[in-house]
């Protein structure tokens, strides 16, 4: 009797536990943001930095991802390098937001670096991934991270347990995937292009943050 008591006990749990993850996995993803609704409230200078280019998204990725609200403008402060701010934005949809590597890698890009590496924003740390990718001639460095709800992360399954937890507990949430990323043509010029993203996130984080609240 003990033992089938304690069957029933350990089934009642994995239920408890199993149950939300199952009904989150089977949401009905609803009708992506507006681009329109994002790119204004991306300001188009910030800092010292000013808009010289900007895309929306594709057919292709509005359909992947089912959203409209992807977002890539590139500034510049006048000389050195160019920095573009790429943000994919969502309600209620966890697919916008995933690991970038697996689209550059598509593209025909080689992940040549990769670490956490961590950042002074407003005088807090914040922790961002940085990519250094190579294909042929041309390097593409990278700074990215996630944002569900108000909680940004480094960590792809932090934001998804973010995402659960605010699911059930806010009965909706938003995710975005936000990118920093500047191009070099040799190794010699990785210093500045790094510096100048340094520069440019210190500037730009906190307002990609607030566009996707």
């Amino acid at each position: 009797m003990r033992t089938l008591k304690s069957r029933y006990l350990i089934a009642i749990l994995a239920l408890a536990v199993t149950t939300p993850v199952v009904l989150y996995l089977q949401y009905d993803v609803p009708p992506g943001q507006a681009f329109e609704d994002l790119a204004s409230k991306v300001p188009l200078a910030i800092g010292a930095w000013h808009r010289v280019g900007e895309r929306g998204p594709t057919e292709d990725e509005k359909r992947i991802l089912e959203t409209d609200a992807i977002l890539t403008r590139t500034y510049s402060r006048g000389d050195g390098p160019t920095c573009d701010l790429s943000i994919t934005f969502a309600r209620d949809n966890r697919r916008v937001a995933h690991p970038p590597e697996i689209c550059y890698k598509g593209a025909g890009w080689g992940v040549e670096e990769k670490e956490v590496l961590e950042l002074t924003i407003d005088g807090q740390p914040f922790y961002v991934n940085r990519l250094l990718l190579v294909r042929g001639n041309s390097r593409l460095h990278v700074f990215y991270w996630f944002k569900a709800g108000p909680s940004n992360s480094a960590s792809y399954f932090a934001m998804q347990w973010n995402i659960i937890k605010l699911h059930f507990t806010h009965r909706g949430s938003s995710s975005a995937l936000l990118r920093i990323t500047s191009m070099s043509t040799n190794p010699e010029d990785d210093r500045p292009v790094l510096a100048a993203l340094r520069e440019f996130a210190a500037v730009a984080v906190p307002v990609a943050c607030d566009a996707v609240q």
